[in-house]
């Protein structure tokens, strides 16, 4: 019993058969002398007679197939998994996100290449005309003025 002057939830266990036969005992010899815990078992009574009296109620559609889905408490078979509910699935769909946003950011905040200046012909013709062919050795290899290819 939970507390000394009276039963609380001992009564809803007296209901369901639940005492042992000394705990049996002792709590209908407490409701021979508390009118309060007497009264109290007869509304419990009352409640679950009326609860039990109910009609059945009918789940929703698909129920009983949502409790044979992995993961839901349910067996192993039944329809798979969406795919936001498989983990590996949703892994990989952040990184192809995560992967998306980041080839999105570096193609809009990349700089554009700017042209060289002084364009680097200028300064060749500058070198070719200005070079001394005497004392400047790479000058000697080849005549001034004279242009280099090294395509095919």
């Amino acid at each position: 019993m939970t507390d000394p002057g009276h039963l609380d939830d001992l009564l809803s266990a007296l209901l369901d058969g639940e005492l042992g036969p000394a705990e049996e005992s002792a709590a209908t010899a407490h409701l021979t002398g508390c009118p309060a815990c007497t009264a109290e078992l007869e509304a419990i009574g009352t409640v679950r007679r009326a609860v039990r009296s109910l009609p059945a109620v009918d789940p929703p559609f698909g129920f009983y197939e949502r409790m044979l889905l992995p993961g839901a408490g349910g067996g192993s078979f039944g329809a798979p998994l969406p795919w936001w509910r498989d983990r590996r699935k949703a892994v990989a769909a952040a990184l192809v996100g995560s992967a998306a946003v980041s080839v999105g950011f570096l193609g809009v905040s990349s700089p554009t290449p700017q042209p060289v200046r002084p364009s680097v012909a200028s300064l060749i013709e500058a070198h070719a005309t200005s070079a001394s062919v005497t004392g400047d050795v790479l000058s000697t290899l080849t005549p001034a003025g004279v242009p280099v290819s090294f395509g095919p």
